[in-house]
């Protein structure tokens, strides 16, 4: 087997606890178009797999390709994707692979490098190439303008002397002067883009599985992705940011047919049951997602899916839900965002209160489950707003929903609104290469916010762990028994079973019972006794954890 010409990463992320998986769709579209276009052979390291690699582990197999590479004559490129949580680990690992080896070309893209091109390439050496926006094309013309370099010989080992003007959507260092080239437009036809190089990444088996506890089966998940882009402005996201230099429109989305032919190849090539649409708003236009799962429903295939969007388009798109669930629909991650009037506003979010009620309602009358983003701390973020939200979570049934949407704080990432807006005010933006820290007006709210992460950091991981254990090892078990009906020999496992359940929702109730505690103390006697809650937080912690590890051994095996 002929070695590949690149080597294209999705680095580890050391920092989202709830990362639970997903395929990286980025890397493998570049994939395929190289390998489709071009006749450029890639391979792919997905370094959160099975958990954030180790990033010794990653450098080791980033030289070993480096190394394979130059030991047939060929001349190394390494393209990483990268967002703003993991440029430093990125640096790191781009600065090992110049130590080793400094004629390897090393790319990076993705969302960081689009709005910190510049500052990238002044401030990281060990970056060749940054790649603004969608970057199928761009990278395609890249990899043919670096072999006809080498096949002509022109290099002499010094990537100083390659130019790169030529190539739309590249910004790029002309000795000491950093080159920002004219913007690729965006891709109008999404149909042409060949269907992700999944191929060239672990076996779906590698990633988490679906426990559809609706039909009672484990379905291999796989992600899809059948847009590209959101019509909608709120201050706290970049993807508006993220496609606007390319211009267009904002929202695009595939055909049906071209998405429905998707699903087949990969549910008859690699056994896929159960789909994620991992759009940034899959529910734009309702009628065409209807259409999209009831073509695939018409082959007959067994299935279940999932999908993004936002609240009002819910409320909007109410009619179509009973349909949506009968052809499998399961869950919908929706954005509520907040329980506060004034905070939605403030996020630009143009919904409210009574939207997020409204869609919440919708879901649980249609048998479709929640998957709720929320942000519950936000800049402007005054006592009222969190006790409006606790309030909000209370009321829907969300108090103890896990992963636990109090830890969620607003994050002001290069290309959000929100953080240029802040940095104007300010007169400063701190290092782009880093989340802008903010501090709230109400000294209260500091309080509160200081609470919640001396949870984290002192019981957090422990929580965390048992936690995911409990929220995987639940259904499987639920279904497993099914499987078998109610036999007699399971009967201890059912006891066991249903015990788990309530200590599950014991456990996931720790950090809300600490907010509502946090928040009850500081507004009757403006301050709040940290040590105090936590020690009783605490506390009730390792009385489940004492009960649950004698369940433990009931838990199945998951992946």
């Amino acid at each position: 087997m002929p070695v590949p010409d690149v080597m294209l990463i999705s680095p580890p992320d050391y920092n989202t606890r709830e990362f639970r998986g997903a395929q990286p769709l980025g890397i493998a579209y570049l994939a395929s178009t190289l390998r489709t276009q071009g006749n450029v052979s890639c391979r792919l390291l997905d370094a959160n797999v099975d958990g954030p690699t180790p990033i010794d582990q990653v450098t080791a197999e980033v030289i070993a390709f480096v190394e394979e590479v130059r030991s047939t004559g060929g001349h190394p490129v390494v393209g990483i994707s990268t967002v703003s949580q993991v440029i430093k680990t990125v640096v790191v690992l781009a600065d090992r692979i110049k130590a080793a080896f400094p004629d390897t070309l090393i790319i990076l893209g993705g969302y960081h490098p689009t709005f910190a091109h510049r500052e990238i390439l002044r401030d990281f050496p060990s970056v060749d190439i940054c790649v603004r926006g969608e970057g199928e094309q761009t990278l395609l013309e890249i990899m043919c303008h670096w072999q006809e370099v080498w096949q002509q010989n022109r290099a002499e080992n010094d990537l100083s002397h390659i130019r790169w003007d030529h190539i739309a959507g590249v910004s790029w260092r002309d000795g000491e002067k950093i080159v920002a080239n004219s913007s690729r437009p965006n891709a109008r036809d999404l149909d042409l883009v060949p269907f992700p190089a999944r191929d060239l990444l672990p076996g779906l088996a590698s990633y988490p599985v679906y426990n559809d506890t609706v039909s009672g089966t484990v379905r291999l998940r796989v992600s899809l992705m059948s847009s590209r882009g959101c019509p909608f402005s709120c201050s706290f996201c970049s993807i508006i940011t993220f496609y606007g230099d390319g211009g267009g429109k904002p929202w695009r989305g595939r055909s049906v047919e071209n998405v429905v032919a998707e699903m087949i190849e990969v549910a008859d090539t690699l056994g896929a049951g159960h789909f994620e649409f991992q759009d940034d708003n899959f529910f734009v236009r309702p009628e065409r997602a209807q259409a999209i799962v009831e073509g695939y429903a018409a082959t007959g295939r067994d299935f279940s899916f999932a999908f993004l969007t936002r609240a009002d388009q819910i409320v909007r798109g109410e009619s179509y839900f009973p349909a949506l669930r009968d052809a499998g629909l399961r869950y919908v991650s929706v954005g509520i965002e907040s329980g506060s009037e004034a905070s939605l506003k403030r996020m630009v979010k143009e919904t409210s209160v009574e939207l997020n009620r409204k869609a919440l309602k919708i879901l649980h009358d249609n048998d479709v489950a929640a998957q709720v983003e929320f942000i519950m701390f936000e800049p402007g973020s005054a006592l009222g707003d969190l006790q409006d939200n606790l309030q909000f979570l209370e009321e829907q049934g969300l108090f103890g929903y896990f992963p636990p949407l109090i830890f969620g704080g607003l994050l002001l990432f290069p290309g959000t609104p929100i953080r240029q807006k802040i940095a104007r005010e300010r007169g400063t933006t701190g290092s782009i290469h880093s989340n802008l820290p903010y501090s709230f007006q109400d000294g209260r709210v500091t309080q509160v916010f200081d609470l919640l992460r001396a949870f984290e950091m002192s019981m957090g991981p422990q929580w965390f762990d048992v936690s995911f254990a409990l929220l995987d090892g639940i259904p499987t078990m639920e279904i497993e028994l099914s499987a078998n009906g109610e036999s007699q020999s399971d009967a201890e496992r059912l006891r066991a079973l249903a015990e788990m359940k309530l200590e599950f929702f014991a456990l996931t109730r720790i950090p809300y019972n600490l907010l509502r505690r946090g928040l009850a103390q500081v507004a009757n006697e403006g301050s709040i006794s940290q040590r105090e809650l936590l020690d009783g937080s605490w506390r009730d912690q390792q009385e489940i954890m004492e009960r649950v590890q004698q369940l433990q051994a009931f838990l199945p095996e998951v992946n």
